[in-house]
């Protein structure tokens, strides 16, 4: 949003940006169906037996890579990629633990897939959506639901068949030890206290049972605001003495579970018990807890829950947890109480990433009726052609009325710092068209050269953004160099917005590009480099489908 606030701002403040300018993007049908679509899909993961997707993606390596990436894209042409990654995680974890597989070589194709698959249909991503308001709000014919179909399953096959052949090569990662019974590979610092008067009070490390855990190990004590490290076998422990664990998921549980007399966390009003759920959350990119001390965060009060551990680009943090600042991408540990899920749900901080088995909501009564009414929906929509917008608002007038969702739920699943996003993205974008101003870009970068070699100049210019910034973002500043260069060659609106929709998704090169790169980034253990090594290439052969099936 950073990126866009400044040059509002400055075009406001100039008198090339007026009220009419924010209010027609504020009420702009493509940006409200992008809401209304995020919200639908927050109903359709909760109703939907997306659990039953483990049944069929078999049992050897290149099996589930295949099916899993398939999957991937199909479900992303029609739903918002962010739930449908963060429910594939656990699946995927889930069969390479029972394997004995690392999970990296399968979570960034995962993303790759969901990347690819938004470019099938118009709703697949935002970015599409928002381009297309862009178009209408400046009476430029909008795409049609299907004109992202051939080009986009093309370009997405190209994807998937690059991804499945480079990946185990690229993202060659250590066979675990055994097939069965595996921990999580995901490790962990976790900060506990002794508890005064407590089993472990006066005790030594060795008599207190702290020496030869599985897969864990005392690295460090604070006390007295010093830190001891090595710790000896010997070394006598006090009451409120931090100890600093380093361990696996699995690990950290037991932990928990064998000292509940000798340990607490360091949040001394929330006592671990069997009630608290260990669970494994990703900080994204548009989290306001990033950059702030966790101590200043009211966490545990605002969520219900407690960190106990922090991973960032495969390796835990040490230090203390309160004085840590969250990055984007950072995995996180908790140990939450009854009511985080419900306090999460409020919230955009944190996507939830742990295994846990999802079946559907619906029960008796008249939730029954919600998946035959959706699809009597959609037929109706396709007879009488209705607008996107009015299908959408439909299906969640529909859950309401069938008692999958409520109002008050509805209203949580709004976020408005995405929708603040995207009226400035729009009105930056409708600004700079109405005063004339693109021209000077078509002049700058394309007069001199040829059509094609002019869309192609923009098809790069727009990929190069997209990895630096957010594909709206992207999309809203090619817009204009979009409309100079369809009028100034009298092109088609396809011919010049199909490569702007095309290059605002080819986000493969960085982590911070896209939203479920983040997501598996922690889970995947990944580096910058390796998103660098497998992207790289990724991107050229998307950029090449791309430009050969749109030229």
């Amino acid at each position: 949003m950073h990126v866009f606030a400044a040059p509002v701002l400055l075009l406001i403040l100039a008198g090339f940006l007026g009220i009419k300018h924010i209010y027609a993007a504020a009420v702009n049908p493509s940006i409200l169906t992008v809401m209304a679509l995020i919200a639908l899909t927050g109903i359709l993961k909760k109703t939907l037996p997306f659990h039953r997707i483990i049944d069929i993606l078999g049992n050897s390596s290149r099996s589930i890579l295949i099916k899993s990436s398939i999957i991937t894209a199909a479900l992303s042409g029609f739903i918002n990629n962010t739930p449908v990654v963060a429910l594939l995680i656990p699946l995927l974890k889930s069969k390479a633990q029972e394997r004995g597989w690392n999970v990296g070589r399968f979570l960034m194709p995962l993303s790759f897939a969901a990347v690819a698959g938004g470019t099938i249909t118009l709703i697949g991503t935002s970015t599409n959506l928002v381009l297309n308001g862009l178009m209408i709000e400046n009476g430029i014919e909008g795409f049609k639901f299907w004109d992202f179909f051939l080009p986009g399953l093309t370009v997405t096959g190209v994807v998937l068949l690059a991804t499945i052949i480079l990946a185990p090569i690229v993202l060659k990662r250590p066979q675990e030890n055994t097939p069965s019974n595996l921990p999580s590979n995901h490790q962990y610092t976790t900060e506990l206290k002794v508890i005064q008067g407590g089993t472990m009070d006066g005790k030594t490390v060795k008599s207190a049972g702290l020496r030869n855990l599985n897969d864990l190990f005392l690295a460090e004590i604070y006390r007295n605001c010093e830190f001891i490290s090595p710790v000896t076998p010997k070394m006598i422990l006090r009451a409120n003495d931090t100890l600093f664990f380093t361990g696996a998921l699995d690990q950290v549980n037991e932990l928990l579970d064998l000292f509940p007399k000798g340990l607490k966390t360091v949040e001394e009003k929330f006592e671990v018990d069997a009630r608290h759920d260990l669970l494994e959350v990703i900080v994204p990119n548009n989290s306001d807890l990033i950059g702030r001390p966790l101590k200043q965060t009211n966490f545990r009060a605002r969520y219900d829950a407690v960190i106990v551990g922090v991973q960032r680009e495969g390796q835990p943090l040490k230090g203390k947890i309160g004085r840590l600042k969250l990055q984007a991408g950072d995995l996180l540990l908790l140990s939450a109480g009854a009511n985080f899920t419900h306090r999460n749900e409020r919230e955009t901080s944190l996507i939830t990433i742990n295994q846990h088995k999802r079946t559907s909501n619906l029960q008796k009564g008249r939730e029954k009726y919600f998946i035959p009414g959706l699809l009597a929906t959609i037929v109706a929509a396709l007879l009488l052609n209705w607008s996107l917008l009015l299908t959408v608002g439909l299906m969640l007038l529909l859950g309401v009325g069938c008692g999958i969702t409520h109002a008050e739920k509805l209203k949580r699943e709004f976020n408005l710092e995405l929708y603040i996003l995207l009226i400035l993205s729009v009105a930056f974008g409708s600004a700079i068209v109405d005063g004339g101003h693109a021209q000077f870009f078509i002049e700058q970068l394309t007069l001199p050269v040829n059509p094609r070699t002019g869309i192609i100049l923009l098809f790069g210019i727009t990929v190069l953004l997209t990895n630096f910034m957010t594909n709206v973002s992207a999309v809203a500043i090619a817009f204009p160099i979009a409309v100079a260069m369809m009028q100034y060659y009298n092109l088609g609106h396809l011919e010049v917005f199909l490569p702007v929709a095309f290059g605002a998704s080819g986000s493969f090169l960085t982590p911070s590009s896209y939203q479920t790169h983040l997501m598996v980034m922690g889970p995947g253990n990944y580096s910058n480099q390796d998103f660098l090594k497998l992207g790289l290439p990724v991107l050229v052969v998307y950029s090449a489908a791309a430009l050969w099936v749109l030229l």
